[in-house]
């Protein structure tokens, strides 16, 4: 029990970590393209303390890798759109960020894991599967925030690519969004049934994979 209690705060430390660096994104890109309200806020920053809510950065995430339901959030990142020149498209870009960030993190990370691998520096196996468990925590918080349902940044990317006309359809259902994620969290849980968000961990996996192809790392 204490050993799994060791690496379930393992854990919400690299989620938190991988989350920081997924909103700076968001308030950096934002920033980037004419919207200074997260940097007034002091939001774009690489400073975990002013992202983390304590229950969805903190406590939701124990739970989940105790044994629950793996879930969790940051503050979200204030973005004023009145302020974008495009607000269309910059929304679809200031989401991205998030995620494209979490892929770049990934790959940084499976960099340094051959880099030590190969140099000799490290010895010890659990630095590399550490580093490993860390890749991948990244890559599938970027999966998981494509779903296209509100308030994930996946809707709000999505949105962007659609025909306006389209997409003002497609924001009808954005008030659907958060119930069809709980059900999808929670209901095949409370039932024991196969979640259908497993597909995640696939395509998490694949895209691990490519990486470790791209830095010439075996990843197992």
């Amino acid at each position: 029990m204490g050993n799994l209690v060791f690496l379930a705060i393992i854990g919400v430390v690299q989620f938190i970590v991988l989350l920081t660096f997924h909103e700076w994104a968001h308030a950096k890109t934002a920033n980037m393209l004419g919207d200074p309200t997260a940097e007034r806020m002091g939001r774009m920053s690489l400073n975990p303390a002013v992202h983390i809510d304590i229950l969805g950065t903190v406590i939701m995430p124990l739970i989940g890798l105790l044994g629950g339901i793996g879930f969790g959030w940051a503050k979200p990142v204030p973005v004023d759109p009145r302020n974008l020149s495009q607000p269309k498209r910059d929304m679809m870009l200031i989401a991205g960020a998030g995620p494209a960030i979490n892929i770049f993190c990934a790959f940084l990370i499976f960099v340094l894991a051959r880099v030590l691998k190969e140099g000799g520096i490290l010895s010890s196996p659990t630095v590399f599967i550490l580093l490993q468990r860390t890749g991948f925590i990244s890559v599938i918080l970027a999966v998981f925030n494509m779903l296209p349902l509100y308030p994930l940044d996946g809707y709000s990317v999505l949105y962007g690519l659609l025909p306006l006309n389209t997409a003002r359809k497609f924001s009808r259902f954005q008030q659907y969004g958060m119930p069809i994620l709980m059900v999808l969290l929670f209901v095949p849980h409370l039932l024991r049934l196969p979640s259908p968000l497993r597909f995640l961990v696939y395509v998490a996996q694949a895209i691990c994979w490519l990486l470790g192809l791209l830095v010439g790392y075996p990843l197992t």
